[in-house]
């Protein structure tokens, strides 16, 4: 009995290692693993202090971040990860499986959140298409604005934007305390559509208008032959009373610069000489400047047109000459605001040469002709303006005015005698003058472009110069312009100016 029961338990046994191993011929080839892609690349941005989740394309067992202050990465699961930005910056992330085995390499940018400023760009400024991007820290604004004006208030609105950003970044601990804020940096790539060149137009207009009335007698009396001892007499102005140099009688002496009557009474011994002068000068003086001048936005020009005249000026090694300018000179610097608004900086000055207030400079050199050389430096007259005005296109205004009236009247006269009526006045002198200036400043700019080069007129286009019979025998110095043919090169312009004014 126990001899069957171990037969049957070995059997049973064979039986069962039977049916675990196949036969040889049945065999099938060994199974192996199949191997991981290559490790892939990839670029991911993450808004600052916010959350993002990843989802891997395999199972991650470890995790490498090259740059921890930059982002933190969390893993919720194998194939999930937990991505929160820190600061501002880039760095990369290294995932590995459970064998070691790359599985991504990924690029991390952490940005600033640019949904809340586009949404605030495009609140206050809807129509402006204005792109915002973030680079390393600082904001970049790119695009086309319709005004200078839209520009500033981007700017300001990004500038605000990265000093709370940074605010946030730097915190509240005793590291951002010992630290002063500082705001990110905003890059403006923007420019200002439209006309981006302006040309002023200045008109300087000034009317001067003089009176001058002037009464003036003269008179001298001598009586030299009445009295043996005494000779007597009297004179008003009288200078040289009659007599010149040698002694012989010249009423000439008496002659003043204006215009006048003159009686002589002459006898033995009695000598009258009288003039009665009078005068009344009437003045006018007209100065009408229209200096044009053109410019970028945003760039200050400068014109002049006049002269200069030399000053010495004395030091301890000699003579220096210095120049001062006179003439007609404008400054001014445009800024396009918006297609039809115009922000002008201006300072317009109108000065000449004038001998009023001369100054006789001796210099204190030697002329060959043995005496001092007397330099005589004039004085100026000048009427200026500087001011900062907003215009539109084509629009004019004054920028300076002056209404000036001044009176003097001078009266000189012997006590007394000269408040006698009618006799009175061989006894006085006196004079009237009345000065009147009026002035006025006009500016008006212009958004220009250029034209064609052969569009434009100048101003030597019509001179003609004269030909031997019309100057010798017709005493003309200019040609005869009629049939005349105009260059081709130079056509003919529609306008005043040098460019189209839109």
């Amino acid at each position: 009995m126990q001899n069957i029961r171990k037969v049957g338990t070995l059997a049973v046994l064979l039986l069962a290692w039977t049916l675990q191993t196949p036969p040889l011929e049945a065999a099938q080839p060994p199974v192996t693993a199949a191997p991981m892609p290559t490790a892939s690349t990839g670029r991911i941005q993450v808004p600052l202090y916010k959350a993002r989740i990843l989802t891997t394309r395999a199972p991650v067992k470890r995790i490498s971040v090259g740059n921890p202050e930059v982002a933190d990465l969390l893993m919720t699961s194998p194939t999930q990860l937990y991505l929160l930005g820190r600061s501002l910056g880039s760095t990369n992330v290294l995932l590995w499986d459970n064998s070691n085995r790359l599985i991504d390499s990924l690029d991390l940018d952490v940005v600033h959140d640019l949904g809340g400023l586009k949404e605030k760009l495009h609140q206050l400024m809807p129509n402006e298409r204005i792109e915002v991007f973030s680079s390393q820290g600082s904001l970049v604004l790119r695009g086309q604005v319709s005004s200078a004006a839209v520009m500033d208030t981007a700017i300001k609105v990004a500038k605000s934007y990265a000093a709370q950003s940074a605010s946030v970044v730097q915190g509240e601990g005793e590291q951002a305390q010992a630290a002063p804020t500082q705001a990110l940096d905003v890059i403006n790539l923007l420019s200002v559509g439209g006309t981006q060149q302006v040309m002023l137009e200045v008109k300087v207009a000034e009317m001067q208008r003089n009176l001058f009335k002037s009464l003036d007698v003269r008179f001298n009396a001598l009586d030299f032959g009445s009295s043996g001892r005494w000779s007597t007499g009297g004179f008003n102005n009288g200078s040289g009373l009659g007599f010149d140099e040698d002694g012989n009688v010249n009423p000439t002496t008496l002659f003043g610069s204006g215009k006048g009557f003159l009686a002589q009474f002459l006898s033995d011994e009695f000598l009258f000489n009288v003039v009665l002068e009078a005068a009344k000068d009437n003045g006018s003086a007209k100065v009408l400047a229209e200096p044009t001048l053109t410019t970028l936005s945003g760039q200050q020009a400068e014109f002049i047109s006049g002269g200069e005249f030399p000053v010495p000026i004395t030091e301890d090694d000699g003579i220096t000459i210095e120049f001062k300018e006179f003439g007609v000179g404008v400054k001014f610097m445009p800024v396009v605001l918006d297609e039809g608004r115009i922000n002008l900086n201006l300072n317009v000055s109108v000065s000449e040469l004038s001998n009023a207030n001369a100054l006789a400079l001796d210099t204190g050199l030697e002329s060959i002709l043995g005496e001092g050389v007397t330099q005589v430096i004039p004085s100026l007259t000048k009427r200026s303006a500087q001011s900062t005005v907003e215009l539109g296109n084509g629009q004019t205004i004054a920028i300076a005015g002056l209404i000036s009236e001044n009176t003097r009247d001078f009266v000189s006269k012997f006590p007394g005698l000269g408040d006698l009526p009618v006799l009175g006045h061989l006894f006085r002198s006196q004079q009237f003058q009345n000065g009147e200036t009026e002035l006025v400043i006009l500016v008006t700019p212009h958004l220009a472009k250029p034209i064609d080069a052969k569009a434009v007129r100048l101003p030597t286009e019509r001179f003609v110069e004269p030909s031997d019979l019309d100057f010798y025998l017709l005493g003309k110095t200019k040609g005869r312009e009629p049939g005349r043919a105009v260059p081709v090169s130079l056509g003919v312009s529609e306008g005043r100016f040098g460019h189209d004014l839109q």
